[in-house]
């Protein structure tokens, strides 16, 4: 895994998920898993309604917004770095994946609905536990906290009143990116992955 520790992204990382049109919602979970066919599994998505497609290619369908957001159905799972997998979509399990964390492996949850609730936490799990979050405070005040200070290093700090949220999420992605070992640029939404329909909240236990 490459050490990026203190490297800035080249890219926006906020902006471009709003590029490619998450823009009124998104919902990130990394996870630290690289057998697609176990996170699947666990996520108990029907393999019958697996398609093999590219992520920028699935998020434009996730992001079509002639479907209302409750009626969104699908979620793409692929790989991210080595030793991580992401789950993508516009809206989460309603139990929030904390399951995929288990057997003392990490999990990151990046989300927001724009007119909603706005930017969430970010929440990092390890064995199906939160060990550490980062409050996603409205006027983009980044308080990183002991666990994720050493990945903060560059990130603005101070509260803007009119970008904050957005600068927040890029601050938080960034950290994910760090930690992870691999920032959002446009090969991530090349990278060919799984969109499968979105499971029942009764198969999600």
């Amino acid at each position: 895994m490459a050490d990026i520790q203190h490297v800035l992204p080249e890219h926006d990382q906020h902006g471009l998920l709003v590029a490619h049109g998450f823009d009124e919602s998104f919902f990130g979970l990394w996870v630290e898993r690289d057998d697609l066919d176990e996170l699947a599994e666990l996520l108990r998505l029907d393999p019958r309604s697996r398609r093999d497609v590219r992520l920028g290619e699935e998020a434009a369908t996730m992001t079509d917004w002639s479907v209302p957001l409750d009626e969104k159905d699908s979620l793409w799972i692929g790989p991210h770095s080595p030793g991580w997998s992401v789950v993508i979509s516009t809206s989460g399990p309603q139990t929030g994946g904390w399951w995929l964390s288990s057997g003392n492996r990490g999990m990151f949850v990046v989300g927001w609905h724009r007119d909603i609730d706005g930017l969430s936490d970010l929440d990092y799990y390890r064995d199906g536990n939160v060990v550490a979050e980062i409050p996603a405070f409205p006027n983009g005040e980044l308080l990183p906290g002991p666990v994720f200070e050493p990945y903060a290093h560059g990130l603005p700090r101070d509260g803007d009143p009119n970008e904050g949220e957005e600068r927040l999420a890029h601050a938080f992605l960034t950290i994910v990116g760090r930690i992870t070992g691999r920032f959002l640029d446009e090969d991530w939404f090349r990278t060919p992955g799984r969109a499968y329909g979105f499971p029942s909240v009764d198969a999600q236990g």
